[in-house]
C-alpha cells in the first residue's frame, strides 16, 4: 500500500470517526511497514550472499561464468519480489548460476522441514521412478514390511505426486531431491500410523499400516546447520571362504564416531578383511578422513589437496600407532573394502576416492552422488543461512569427486530379488572380494 493512498484512507477516517476502520487503518500500515522490513532484509541477504560468494569461490573466473552480470540481472528480481518466499527463490537461482554442489539457501525452520521426529523404520532408495524398500528394522517387519517391495504410496499420495514439482540441474541431484521428498513423507509424529501401499516382487499390491518410531542415535549440531543424526554399527561378518570379517557403518562424519572407529578398528585388527560401509552416508567433518584413513595407512601420505582463493590445503593421512588409552599397535595391513551407494556423498566420497586413488582400498556398489566440495556456513541478514563450497578438492591420483562422485571398482546394481531373498549383494561382494585378496597374499 503507496504512502499517498495511507494518507488519503486517513483522512477519510478522521472525517468518519470510524474506531473499526482506524483499527484497520493501523494493521495496514504496519503491514506496509513489515513489507518494506522484510524487502530490506531481503535485498540485504542476496547482497551478502553474492559478495560472499565473490570473496571467496575457489576459482577467480567462476568457470567463465560472469558474477557480476548475474547480480545485475537477479537483484532487480529480489527488490520487486512479492513475499520472503519469492525473495529466497530468487537467491537460490543465484547459488544455481554456479552449476556446483554445496550452494544452499538454508530457511530457519529448515531443521523442521520434516513433519515430525518420527519416520516408518526402512531405508528406500530410488531406481529411477521406483521407490524400493531396501532394509526393514524389526518394528516394521511385523507389520507386513519387507526389503525388495515397492512403495507405490504414502498416506493416499502415490509417490510419483511427492516430486511432481523436484527441478534439478542433472539425473543424480533430481533423484537426491527426489528421495528427500519420499524420506520426508515417511516422517510424523510419535507413533503415528503411516498407510503404505507396497507391491512385492512376486505378489499383489496392497496397503500397510506402520506405525513410526523415534531412530536410535544421538543427534549433534554444527554451526547453524539442523541437526544431525550419528548412528554407527560395528558387526562381525563371514566370508563365503568362512574367514571372520569386520564390518564398520556409521552415517556421517562427526566427532562421536571418532572413538567407536578407533575401538573397531582395534577389535578388527587381527581379522583378515575389514569393510567400511558408507551407504547412505551423506558427509560431514572433512578433517575426520585424516584419522581415519590413518588407521589403514602407516605413512602420511597425501589424500588429496583442496584449493582455495588463498593457498592449498594438503590433507594427509595421520597414522594411528598410539591409541586413545596409550597402547602402541600397528595400523591394520589387511584388506579394506568400502561400500557406497547413490547416498554416499561429500566427506565419504572424498574418503572413497582418497583410498582408492591410493591403491588402500576397493570400492563396492553403486556410482555416489558427485557432491564433494568443502563448505562452510555464513548467516544471512534475513536469519537463513548460506551455504557456501570455500574449495575444490583433488583427491589422490588427482581425479576430482565432483560432478562424476566415485565410481566404484566393482559395481553392484539394485536388485529387488537379491533384497527380497535377504541378500546384501554389495556386502557380499565385498566379502567375496576379501577371500581373494588374503589368497593373494594382498
Amino acid at each position: 500500500m503507496t504512502r499517498t493512498l495511507l494518507s488519503r484512507l486517513a483522512f477519510f477516517l478522521r472525517r468518519r470517526r470510524a474506531p473499526a476502520a482506524a483499527a484497520l487503518l493501523a494493521a495496514a500500515a504496519g503491514a506496509s511497514v513489515a513489507a518494506q522490513s522484510w524487502r530490506a532484509s531481503a535485498i540485504a541477504s542476496f547482497d551478502t550472499a553474492w559478495q560472499t560468494i565473490n570473496d571467496t569461490y575457489y576459482d577467480p573466473s567462476f568457470g567463465g561464468l560472469d558474477w557480476s552480470a548475474v547480480a545485475r540481472e537477479l537483484r532487480p528480481k529480489v527488490e520487486q519480489a512479492g513475499s520472503p518466499a519469492d525473495a529466497r527463490d530468487v537467491i537460490r537461482e543465484l547459488l544455481a548460476r554456479l552449476g556446483r554442489s554445496h550452494f544452499t539457501l538454508l530457511t530457519p525452520s529448515a531443521a523442521e522441514a520434516l513433519p515430525g521426529p518420527a519416520a516408518v523404520p526402512i531405508d528406500v532408495r530410488l531406481r529411477g521412478d521406483e521407490v524400493i524398500v531396501t532394509r526393514v528394522w524389526s518394528t516394521a517387519a511385523a507389520s507386513g514390511l519387507s526389503a525388495g517391495q515397492l512403495v507405490a504410496a504414502i498416506d493416499g499420495r502415490p509417490v510419483a505426486d511427492l516430486w511432481r514439482d523436484v527441478v534439478a540441474r542433472d539425473d543424480r541431484t533430481r533423484q537426491l531431491l527426489r528421495w528427500q521428498q519420499v524420506n520426508r513423507a515417511l516422517h510424523g509424529d510419535v507413533s503415528q500410523v503411516a498407510r503404505l501401499r507396497v507391491r512385492p516382487v512376486d505378489g499383489a499390491e496392497r496397503e500397510i499400516d506402520a506405525a513410526r518410531r523415534l531412530p536410535s542415535g544421538e543427534f549433534v549440531t554444527l554451526g547453524n546447520m539442523p541437526p544431525l543424526q550419528v548412528q554407527f554399527d560395528a558387526r562381525d561378518a563371514r566370508t563365503p571362504a568362512g574367514r571372520d570379517a569386520g564390518v564398520i557403518a556409521f552415517s556421517v562424519w562427526m566427532v562421536p564416531v571418532a572413538s567407536p572407529i578407533t575401538l573397531a578398528v582395534d577389535r578388527f585388527r587381527q581379522r583378515p578383511g575389514i569393510v567400511i560401509d558408507l551407504r547412505g552416508n551423506l558427509g560431514g567433518l572433512m578433517s575426520m578422513i585424516q584419522g581415519v584413513s590413518g588407521h589403514f595407512l602407516a605413512e602420511p601420505l597425501l589424500l588429496g589437496t583442496m584449493r582455495t582463493r588463498q593457498n592449498p590445503l594438503l590433507f594427509r593421512a595421520n597414522p594411528r600407532t598410539v591409541l586413545d588409552d596409550g597402547r602402541r599397535v600397528e595400523v591394520y595391513a589387511g584388506p579394506v573394502a568400502i561400500l557406497v551407494d547413490e547416498l554416499t556423498a561429500s566427506t565419504s566420497e572424498i574418503f572413497a576416492s582418497a583410498m582408492q586413488g591410493l591403491g588402500r582400498a576397493r570400492i563396492f556398489g553403486r556410482q555416489t552422488m558427485g557432491q564433494a566440495l568443502p563448505a562452510v556456513t555464513k548467516t544471512l541478514p534475513s536469519g537463513d543461512v548460506l551455504l557456501y563450497a570455500m574449495g575444490d578438492f583433488t583427491a589422490a591420483g588427482g581425479r576430482s569427486v565432483e560432478g562424476d562422485g566415485v565410481v566404484p571398482d566393482e559395481r553392484v546394481p539394485l536388485s529387488r530379488e537379491a533384497l527380497a531373498r535377504g541378500a546384501d549383494d554389495i556386502l557380499e561382494a565385498a566379502l567375496k572380494w576379501i577371500d581373494t585378496a588374503v589368497r593373494a597374499g594382498r
